[in-house]
């Protein structure tokens, strides 16, 4: 960062003292980052997310940066450096990286916090002191949460009751019980599914929020009443896939709501909360099982450390073998890569029969009922699969070492997901450079964003954009993006200048020097678009440009791309891939003329059907004249009529139109639009 800054002040020309400060958390002063010239701190930080512009500072001027409502940062200038509105955004962007690597230390930190919350939940063996464990090392995990309890499900009565509080007065609230389906909680267990509140006028509170009288009069009475709250989470915890009991916690008072990140957080403890009660519950048998929970411990201290110490998948993957007893195979499913490197996959299977065949079971494992017996330890992120852990003897594992598997894909759920984040930072930075080329006439800087995507060969470029649809969930549409990105690289690496993912397309650009090579490489993608996106609601389609030289052209292809794939015309014949000059005419209606393309068949063909109530003869009659190239006895064969009654028709065309055939552009305007009647969707003849 620090010489990202230097370079953008040598570029202003700006010689005077600087400094760069960030605070956080609420704090009333700032904390330096960079100051070379020992200047004073700014005045009292502001937060504010989405804040982001200049101020005096005094005698000084101060570019304030808001990036999250609890974290600020300040670039300080003792002179006036003449910033522009793109420069600030520029420092904005400088200044990302500080708070970037906050929220790296903060969610080191909230991965510590919860490692000691399980250390803390699974420490004891009685069971109630497990459950009260349990909701004090939540509530410090999720600390915008007021309060919570946590219900277990009785079976003798068949309801939930509360076996611990906090926040909430206990001797009262144990007097309520809450059957399956019976408000948030009961929703929770019977479902399996956590139920987040954050808007009462929502369906899903009206639904969730109705439980009996008994309870009401006691909620109401006695604890807050459910309608008050702010938002509400209530979390199923399974033990061996079984709910066994539901948290509940409510946030009334504090500033933050509840989120989906703390669903996440708390998918994450809740694994290791599961196995505190099973161990509470088998406290019985301590004796015998002894051995295996010495064990169990050693693994999950093992699994946890390397995930503190941020060692890589590799090493997880090793530890996870040896844990194992075995040789395990991981296949990272959003680059299409093993580890260990170089290694293959069994059977000869590829990378997508493996995402078929997780994607279709939402288990913990798969057999995949190979010769080799292998079975699949799928790694998930929410419903998106990253990838999964590959045993091949999978006989010869017992619990203890299925144990050990499963709860490293939690492990290793969390660093592809970390992984994911830094990819797409990257792409970001990369898509930021290249629309920065497209834009840019400067001849320097042409050059240098090229070097910065890496673009060496500026002879015969071609750019070409992939699109993926259908896709709700914005975390697997970047998955699939990923894929995509991985298997172009895989296919095509010796031609691609750059590649980069940005929201649903994957955009790229290649260097293709000689025909054969363009052909070749337009059929690879359009292979690669119809296998991967031939199944399920998701659809992909693409648009390539023409070859072009120099790094001025490169927005030429490129926006010749972005036609063809916005080509409704195109669209409509079910080619996946579409080259820009291909479609001839039709690049002239882009999805950018659609609307003024109907617009102008119905001047043409409004007035037609007017005049023809009784049918669409003289609209018929039009086409088949058109398509006969004019000849009037072909017309009139072909609409199997007298050509008397042709020249009738056709006259009854001229008078309704005010048009005449002898009229060489009211000839074209009318060819015209009997071309559009045939290709423009949503203009029914």
């Amino acid at each position: 960062m620090a010489s990202s800054i230097m370079h953008f002040l040598e570029l202003k020309q700006y010689g005077g003292p600087v400094s760069v400060w960030s605070a956080s958390g609420g704090a009333e002063d700032y904390d330096p980052i960079l100051n070379p010239a020992g200047m004073s701190p700014p005045s009292a930080p502001v937060y504010r997310k989405g804040r982001c512009g200049i101020r005096k500072d005094g005698d000084r001027i101060a570019v304030d940066v808001s990036y999250s409502a609890d974290f600020t940062a300040v670039m300080l200038f003792g002179e006036d450096p003449g910033l522009t509105g793109e420069d600030v955004q520029l420092l904005s962007d400088l200044l990302y990286r500080v708070y970037s690597e906050h929220d790296t230390e903060a969610g080191r930190k909230r991965l510590d916090r919860i490692i000691g919350s399980i250390g803390e939940t699974t420490s004891s063996l009685d069971l109630e002191e497990v459950f009260s464990n349990i909701l004090a090392n939540t509530l410090e995990v999720i600390g915008n949460a007021d309060y919570g309890t946590l219900w277990l499900f009785d079976e003798k009565s068949g309801k939930l009751v509360c076996r611990a509080s906090e926040g909430y007065r206990f001797e009262e609230i144990r007097q309520m019980a809450f059957s399956p389906g019976e408000g948030p909680i009961g929703h929770a267990f019977q479902d399996g599914q956590p139920v987040l509140i954050t808007d009462p006028s929502d369906a899903d509170y009206r639904k969730a929020s109705k439980i009996s009288r008994e309870n009401k009069q006691r909620w109401g009475r006695m604890v807050e009443d459910i309608t008050n709250v702010r938002s509400v989470i209530a979390y199923p915890i399974t033990v061996d896939g079984k709910v066994e009991c539901v948290m509940y916690l409510a946030q009334m008072q504090s500033d933050r709501i509840l989120t989906k990140r703390d669903l996440w957080l708390l998918r994450v403890f809740t694994a290791q909360v599961g196995i505190a009660i099973r161990n509470a519950k088998q406290f019985a048998d301590i004796r015998q099982l002894n051995e295996k929970l010495i064990r169990r411990d050693a693994i999950h201290q093992s699994l946890t450390d390397l995930a503190v110490r941020n060692m890589g998948t590799e090493k997880i993957v090793e530890e996870l073998s040896r844990m194992a007893g075995q040789p395990l195979l991981f296949a990272d499913l959003i680059v299409n890569e093993t580890i260990p490197p170089g290694k293959r996959l069994p059977d000869s299977l590829a990378y997508g029969n493996l995402l078929e065949r997780i994607g279709r079971e939402e288990t913990k494992k798969v057999s995949i009922g190979t010769e080799s017996g292998a079975t699949l330890y799928p790694v998930r992120s929410g419903s998106v699969v990253l990838g999964c852990l590959i045993a091949r003897k999978n006989g010869q594992l017992g619990r203890l070492e299925e144990m050990a598997i499963e709860q490293g894909t939690s492990i290793l759920a969390l660093e592809l997901v970390q992984k994911q984040n830094v990819l797409a930072f990257y792409y970001k930075n990369q898509r930021d450079l290249f629309d920065s080329l497209i834009r840019s006439e400067n001849p320097d800087v042409l050059q240098e964003n090229a070097d910065a995507l890496g673009i060496g060969d500026t002879r015969n470029l071609t750019a070409a954009i992939l699109q993926v649809s259908g896709c709700p969930d914005p975390q697997e549409m970047e998955a699939v993006v990923f894929r995509l990105i991985a298997q172009l690289k895989k296919t095509a690496a010796d031609r691609l200048q750059t590649i980069f993912g940005w929201q649903n397309r994957v955009i790229l650009l290649a260097s293709l020097k000689e025909p054969s090579d363009r052909s070749l490489f337009a059929r690879r993608m359009e292979r690669l678009l119809t296998d991967s996106g031939g199944t399920g609601p998701i659809s992909l389609r693409g648009g390539i440009g023409s070859s072009v030289n120099g790094l001025h052209e490169i927005e030429r292809t490129y926006r010749e791309a972005e036609i063809a794939l916005d080509n409704p015309i195109a669209e409509q014949s079910g080619v996946r891939l579409v080259r820009y000059e291909e479609i001839g005419l039709r690049r002239l209606f882009t999805s950018r003329n659609t609307e003024e393309s109907r617009k102008f068949l119905a001047d043409i063909f409004g007035p037609l059907r007017e005049a023809d109530r009784s049918g669409n003869t003289l609209e018929q009659t039009l086409v088949v004249y058109f398509d006969c190239n004019r000849a009037s006895g072909q017309a009139a064969e072909a609409l199997h009529i007298h050509i008397n009654t042709l020249y009738q028709r056709l006259r009854k065309i001229e008078d309704t139109l005010g048009v005449s055939f002898k009229n060489p552009d009211d000839v074209l305007q009318l060819q015209l639009a009997c071309y559009l009647l045939r290709h423009t969707a949503g203009y029914a003849r």
